[in-house]
Parts: structure tokens; sequence; C-alpha cells
């Protein structure tokens, strides 16, 4: 497993139940191998999905600290889309905490 997939990994086993008393559920769900194109392995990303009602928040990380964020509310039809480039261990909880804020709402209105 990267070095990635386990700051991710530990970050959601850190929160879980956190994130649970708050009313959002959440997922890790690690890479797979990837398949070779054009002579280079596909990269692998490791994803973490949060929900709570109508909101979904999502990260994809790669191997190369990129990382993908995407919140989706159904109700409103919003849509926020960022792409990030993870430089120290401490960038992940910082890029994590307003998604798991936008997702929270959610669970605040019931």
């Amino acid at each position: 497993m990267s070095e990635i997939a386990q700051r991710l990994k530990d970050w959601h086993a850190a929160h879980e139940q956190e994130l649970r008393s708050r009313g959002i559920g959440s997922a890790v769900n690690l890479p797979v191998p990837g398949t070779q194109s054009r002579r280079r392995p596909k990269s692998m990303a490791v994803k973490l999905t949060l929900v709570s009602g109508e909101r979904t928040g999502m990260v994809s990380l790669w191997e190369s600290g990129a990382a993908s964020l995407l919140f989706i509310d159904t109700g409103t039809e919003h849509t926020w889309q960022d792409d990030l480039v993870l430089t120290s261990e401490h960038d992940l909880p910082r890029i994590l905490a307003p998604l798991v804020k936008m997702v929270e709402a959610a669970a605040d209105s019931r």
C-alpha cells in the first residue's frame, strides 16, 4: 500500500466514529492494481466517500500526491470540484475539513 493510501486509511480510522456521530457515513476504497497501458501501469487511487442525506463528498488520492475532491448535493443540484496536490502529511486533514463540513450540513438539516 502506498504512503498516501495509508495516510487516508489512518485518517479514516481515526475519524470514522466522529463522522458517524455527526450523521456522516464513510468508506475508504483501497486501490486495485492498475492495468498496463502504453507500457506503463495505470495510476492507482485510493478513494474516501462521505455521505449524508442528499450530499456526497469524494476524495481521490493518487500515489503522486494529486488529489481530486468532488461534492454533490442532489437536492439542490449543487456540485463543487477541486484538484490539489498534497505536499506534506498536514495537507490531508486541511483539505478534508471543508468537504466534511459541506457533507455535514445535510445531517444538520434533518
